[in-house]
């Protein structure tokens, strides 16, 4: 299999797309970051795209070097590691392909979450972070990406709902703590409401060193405990 090639790059209605994502999830109850907080002080609860992208152009005005920058050393560390990224997901998530995809795209984002678009195959990192730390955002928005391609279904057919399944797909990304260790230096952390759930995917994983094998206990741990969910998760 080719693997696909990543290339990172600024582009305002991506931001304002990544925006609307951590905007999603602060109206189900979640706490918002400071960049979000700074924008809905000016703008409400509820800004729009227009809005979005006003707050947006002030934010950078005089600053477009940094964006420049940001990108510039986060694709040349990509692009040393791409190779070996690529090779280790598709062997330990046992992934049959990568689904045609010959190009995914890391947009640089205004917010200091990540959020993705699996169906348009982007991901979004954080100005906010250094090339190592959106480094492991991109491997961990990569391998949400995947996850939707390949084992999504696999999950609904073990009887998990959609809600849930988003808990096993945040909490496996513990298991690049393990796979990437050489290539990161930051830590896989999760939501507090997945640590035991995490702790155990890890352990099930080093025991049996079979992802399919893992994801199937993953299935029947979550569905008898779901309120290890986090609460903002609808």
């Amino acid at each position: 299999m080719k693997p696909p090639h990543v290339t990172y790059k600024y582009d305002l209605e991506r931001d304002i797309d990544d925006i609307e994502i951590g905007l999603d999830t602060i109206r189900n109850g979640r706490q918002p970051d400071n960049e979000l907080a700074l924008l809905m002080g000016q703008y409400g609860e509820n800004p729009s795209r227009e809005d979005i992208k006003k707050y947006l152009k002030v934010r950078w005005e005089n600053n477009e070097s940094i964006k420049e920058v940001v990108i510039k050393q986060l694709q040349e560390y990509w692009d040393s590691i791409e190779e070996i990224y690529f090779k280790h997901l598709a062997d330990r998530m046992q992934l049959e392909s990568y689904y045609n995809i010959e190009e995914l795209t890391g947009y640089l984002s205004t917010r200091h979450g990540s959020g993705y678009k699996h169906e348009e195959n982007w991901f979004a990192v954080s100005a906010h972070k250094g090339t190592l730390g959106n480094s492991l955002t991109a491997m961990h928005e990569m391998m949400h990406i995947f996850f939707h391609k390949q084992w999504w279904q696999f999950c609904k057919d073990q009887g998990v709902e959609d809600k849930n399944i988003w808990d096993i797909k945040e909490a496996v990304t513990v298991l690049l703590n393990l796979w990437f260790k050489y290539q990161i230096v930051d830590i896989d952390m999760g939501y507090p409401e997945h640590a035991q759930f995490r702790k155990n995917i890890k352990e099930w994983f080093l025991e049996i060193k079979d992802f399919k094998t893992t994801l199937t206990k993953a299935c029947e741990y979550i569905n008898t405990h779901k309120t290890e969910s986090p609460p903002w998760v609808k």
